[in-house]
């Protein structure tokens, strides 16, 4: 009775720390652990969301395949049966998202381009309102950041180092929103 009044009415420690109070009574309490599983559950599908939107989900290669279709970011290995757009004769996604799709692989040569994109991205925060950043430009940063960190720095700069001028143009135009469907 008394771990009931405790974690359902007054919803604080009586005479425990918060740490007693959670353990002892609130843990124990089962119409506390039924009405956390949906907040949980949230919580979890939540995380999930994020996580997909801001970790490369793009495969890594070592070489160009040549079955696969050359895209302004990656290559694509199936553009017509895309997991962003389904239900579409053909990927309708903008090419910043390839990066968050299974469908993409990204080699080596493609390391330069999305070095450069990523500097470009970066280049932006300064000048546009956090707002209009976080909405439009954050979780393709985010992936980039993620591609950055399994390169490694000394790959990373190497990139970077051989963005040839096609390559500054091609992102010019993506950054632009001249490439999108």
């Amino acid at each position: 009775m008394r771990r009931t009044v405790n974690v359902l009415h007054r919803r604080e420690p009586g005479q425990n720390s918060q740490g007693v109070h959670d353990a002892v009574y609130v843990l124990r309490e089962p119409q506390a652990r039924q009405a956390a599983a949906p907040v949980i559950a949230a919580g979890a599908t939540d995380a999930l969301e994020a996580a997909r939107a801001t970790v490369l989900r793009a495969h890594l290669s070592v070489q160009l395949r040549v079955e696969d279709l050359p895209t302004a970011v990656a290559d694509c290995v199936d553009f017509a049966h895309s997991p962003l757009t389904p239900g579409t004769e053909s990927c309708q996604a903008s090419f910043l998202l390839c990066t968050a799709c299974p469908n993409a692989r990204v080699h080596p040569g493609h390391h330069p381009r999305l070095a450069h994109l990523h500097r470009a991205i970066a280049s932006l925060r300064p000048v546009l309102p956090d707002a209009v950043w976080e909405a439009e430009w954050r979780d393709p940063y985010l992936r980039l950041e993620d591609l950055r960190r399994r390169l490694g720095e000394t790959a990373w700069q190497r990139a970077q180092a051989t963005v040839t001028a096609e390559e500054r143009t091609l992102v010019e135009a993506l950054m632009k929103g001249h490439l999108d469907p």
